[in-house]
This record gives C-alpha cells, structure tokens and sequence, in this order.
C-alpha cells in the first residue's frame, strides 16, 4: 500500500527572499493521480523540485505517510519511497538502456536481476533496445526510461515534471497509459503539465497553481467540464475529456 503526500503550507523558492512556492498546500492519498496545472510562472515546477529536495525550503512542511521528509537530501529520498522524474537530463545519454537501468539499481542499493525483469515487461520498447544507447532514444523512448529509473526502488509516490513535454500527440498517448499502468500497480502519481487536456484525462484531481499557491483544487473531471477555470486560470479552453 502505498503513503499519503501531503504538502502544507510550502515556501521555497532558489534566492533568499523571493520565494517562488508562496504557502502551497496540496495532498495526494494512496492509489490517486494528482495533476499540478496553472499558467507559466505559477511555480509549478518549483514545487515538485522542492519536495524532491532539489530547491530550498523556507517554510511549510512535506510529509509522506507519518514521515517528515521536508528537509531530506535529495539522495535519500528514493529510500524513503519518492521517485521523481525532472523534465530534462534525465537519462545518462552515453550508456545504453541497460546501463541507465543497472546503475540506478546500484545506486538505489536494488538487486538488478530482482527489478529489471518488471521493467523491461512493463516497457517493451525498452527490452527490444537494451543495448542501445540512451542518447538515440526518441523522446517518448527516453522519457519511459526516466520513469523506469525511477521505478527501480518502487516508490509509494512518483512526481514527474512535465512528462508530456516535446512528444508528439501520439507518444503523449502511449506513455500517459504507462502512466496509468503504474498507478493501477499502487503507486501514487503527482505530475506538473502544461498539457492540460491529456492531464485531465489522467487524473483523479487537480490543483492549479497561480502566483506559487493553489488557487483551486477539485476533481479532474469537474475541472475538464468548467470553461470559466480555463479561461482565468489556464488561459485557454480545455475540452471535456474523452
């Protein structure tokens, strides 16, 4: 079973002073995906680097189950069960497939003949290229090896950081559905998109982020339904998801 996320009150931003994340408060239980929308400039990113222990925090707390994770090391954190895929420089493009999988299970402390087999099941376009340098991957090749690194200490939650960017509209589709496989195998999802459609049609709720706090939270398809959300926080109309 996996841990509750819950973000209260989070101040952190990269210079003393000026914050980017102003008091953000959000919670994502067990088995949920949980999109994080708003315009550019929300701090949306900022957010989920500073619960992954990549920016400072100033104020707030993150807790993941009864634990007090606010001030953890980033390389600590995987142990304590938070995976986080960043938008870029996520694979090790000179090493293969199979190398960016075999060293994120040494790092992890992770038995790679325990862990890898699931994986490359889980992602067979992984498995067909194993040898294959990371580097030739395309985009939506080389973001489902990011998540399978990821994956090898199987974390209670994931956050990924714009999962869909810089895919065709067809990849976005393929690996949203890896997406949903691995919730269905009881790991909790957080993810920040600008791809607001294909987040809703994912997720169980959203929170949208305007001037680093949440200005609203509701459940995806009650977002996906209203236009006047779209409009004033989104600054484009989002069609009900299919």
């Amino acid at each position: 079973m996996s841990l509750p996320l819950v973000i209260a009150d989070l101040e952190a931003g990269y210079e003393p002073g000026l914050p980017i994340v102003r008091g953000a408060s959000l919670a994502a239980q067990p088995g949920e995906i949980v999109a994080i929308l708003g315009p550019n400039g929300a701090g949306k990113s900022t957010l989920v680097k500073a619960v992954a222990g990549l920016v400072p925090v100033t104020a707030g707390s993150v807790r993941l189950g009864e634990q007090d994770i606010t001030r953890v090391p980033a390389h600590r954190l995987g142990a304590l069960g938070l995976g986080f895929v960043p938008q870029t420089e996520n694979v090790f493009t000179n090493l293969t497939i199979a190398e960016n999988l075999e060293l994120a299970a040494a790092l992890q402390k992770v038995p790679a003949r325990d862990r890898l087999p699931a994986l490359y099941e889980l992602f067979p376009d992984l498995a067909r290229q194993r040898t294959l340098l990371a580097g030739r991957l395309s985009g939506g090749q080389r973001q489902m090896l990011a998540i399978a690194r990821a994956l090898v200490r199987i974390p209670h939650v994931l956050m990924l950081d714009e999962p869909s960017a810089g895919l065709s509209p067809r990849m976005v589709v393929e690996v949203f559905g890896k997406l949903r496989e691995i919730r269905a195998a009881g790991v909790t999802l957080v993810l920040v998109e600008q791809n607001v459609k294909a987040a809703l049609g994912i997720a169980d709720r959203a929170a949208v982020l305007v001037e680093g706090r949440e200005r609203v939270v509701a459940p995806a398809a009650e977002l996906a339904r209203d236009a006047r959300i779209a409009e004033l926080y989104l600054g484009r109309h989002v069609e009900a998801a299919s």
